[in-house]
């Protein structure tokens, strides 16, 4: 696979400049597009490759700890400042990371603590008062632990530049807290856990007192408060394999308001994954197992909301044909409790001679539609009728590219 990554001395760059959210650290890579999905909030969606911002999985340390489908919203609750590097796959990758990932996968990887104790505090302040406050501190405890947290204060003010009455920049108060432990066994084993604590509350829409030209108000506003925990434990099987878990949770509340109308909501998301990887007759290859639940309950609008469950078996081989040329195919299947059975395989061939790297790759994944598509992020639930007949959604991936890399020069066409 062609994994694109976002380094550490890219990160800082463009976390003095916005250390906020991610949203510029994304938009600044090729291929990935951020796009504004709701002007009245502000909320912003990633693009891979022209895909609409729902078909890409978001991913933190490998682990779904902003859901299934993240909100457009999520995006800009991220703060960079715990970021070691940024990982992007671009193209369909469900036969390995499921139906979320049927655009491709961005998979924010965490900065790990160094031998010495480490501080960071960032402040920042805007013309358009704006005011960021960034706090992040790392130790290695001894036994083979370590730890690290980061806690964030963000706010913005609500501006209406051309004095219409209508919030052109919507305006925030966000709190957040991420600690994490890491632990490496003399054995070669290692843990990771993580937990995570957000509050948001975001206001657009008619400034006090200001009308529409129906001579209502119209806020728009949306409060988010959300809970996770992720956890990954792996460890050597002999001398010839290497056995991993994986698990995580989210609970995600959401109060919406259009008008006079609020939508309030509950967002969930359960994943466990246990996988076995090995090098045997001259293959590496990777099997496992995986379960994700996502569930969605509507206090206002009870017809949308939905439980899909999807137990999965998945499968990796990887073979090296000559010095110069490797074939890899990955598979998985997905159980899916309302769409049947999926069958997401990818087929892929490097060719490495010299300087150059050559890759041709082929994959299908699949989707499991929801209401959430950019329109109700702007406009909400209340403009939709529940469809009793819906399908998944579909999509084959086929790319080729051509790198090269010297030195300091690496160039890539796709």
């Amino acid at each position: 696979m062609r994994v694109e990554v976002i380094g550490r001395e890219e990160i800082e760059e463009k976390l003095l400049m916005r250390p906020g959210n991610i949203s510029m650290l994304l938009a600044e890579t090729g291929g990935l597009r951020v796009q504004v999905t709701s002007p009245g909030l502000g909320a912003s969606n990633i693009r891979v490759q022209g895909m609409r911002g729902r078909y890409t999985q978001l991913l933190a340390d490998g682990l779904p700890l902003y859901g299934g489908q993240a909100s457009s919203l999520g995006l800009l609750q991220i703060p960079p400042s715990d970021l070691g590097q940024v990982e992007v796959i671009k193209g369909a990758a469900s036969a390995l990371y499921g139906g979320q990932a049927l655009g491709g996968v961005i998979n924010l990887v965490s900065r790990r603590p160094r031998l010495e104790p480490e501080g960071e505090l960032i402040l920042n302040a805007t013309t358009r008062d704006g005011q960021d406050v960034s706090a992040y501190g790392a130790t290695v405890f001894g036994g083979g632990w370590s730890g690290s947290v980061l806690g964030t204060w963000n706010r913005q003010a609500t501006q209406d530049l051309d004095d219409d009455g209508w919030i052109d920049t919507p305006g925030y108060d966000r709190w957040s807290a991420r600690p994490r432990l890491f632990w490496n066994g003399a054995d070669g084993a290692s843990a990771f856990v993580t937990l995570g604590a957000m509050t948001e509350d975001r206001r657009g829409g008619t400034l006090p007192g200001r009308t529409t030209p129906d001579g209502q108000p119209f806020p728009q506003n949306q409060d988010t408060r959300r809970l996770d925990a992720g956890l990954i434990y792996e460890r050597p099987v002999g001398d010839w394999g290497w056995a991993q878990v994986r698990a995580s949770g989210l609970n995600q509340t959401h109060q919406h308001r259009f008008g006079s109308l609020l939508e309030k909501d509950v967002h969930q998301t359960a994943f466990a994954e246990a996988s076995l990887a090995a090098d045997a007759l001259g293959t590496s290859w990777l099997a496992g197992v995986a379960l994700q639940v996502d569930d969605y309950a509507s206090e206002t609008f009870p017809a949308f909301d939905y439980r899909y469950k999807a137990p999965a078996l998945f499968a990796q081989a990887e073979r090296d044909l000559g010095e110069e040329l490797t074939l890899a195919v990955s598979a998985r299947w997905d159980d899916h409790s309302e769409y049947g059975g999926q069958f997401s395989p990818r087929l892929s061939l490097l060719y490495r001679p010299g300087p150059w790297t050559v890759r041709a790759s082929w994959g299908r994944g699949f989707y499991a539609p929801t209401a959430f598509v950019e329109e109700t992020e702007a406009a909400g639930l209340s403009r939709l009728e529940p469809l009793p007949d819906l399908e998944a959604e579909t999509a084959q991936t086929a790319s080729f590219d051509i790198g090269y890399a010297a030195g300091p020069w690496e160039t890539n066409l796709t």
